[in-house]
């Protein structure tokens, strides 16, 4: 699979923003609409970060593959 390097900042990018966006929504839910801590703000904090933690693992890897294969190319 063939990714290139803007492809990879893009990801990098979007899971970040996913992650802010989790926080953004358990902020909302409990300082502004002052509603308790429920399983729907755990859930989807977990499943959020769980999930933008192994996708921004992934592409720092391949992004570490990538440089790796342009040194060896030179």
């Amino acid at each position: 699979m063939i990714v290139d390097r803007m492809t990879i900042r893009y990801g990098i990018a979007g899971a970040i923003a996913a992650m802010i966006g989790a926080i953004a929504y358990a902020f909302v839910r409990l300082y502004v609409m002052n509603v308790r801590v429920d399983l729907s703000i755990l859930l989807v904090n977990i499943v959020v970060f769980s999930a933008s933690a192994g996708v921004l693992v992934y592409l720092l890897w391949k992004e570490g593959q990538l440089e790796e294969e342009e040194l060896f190319r030179d």
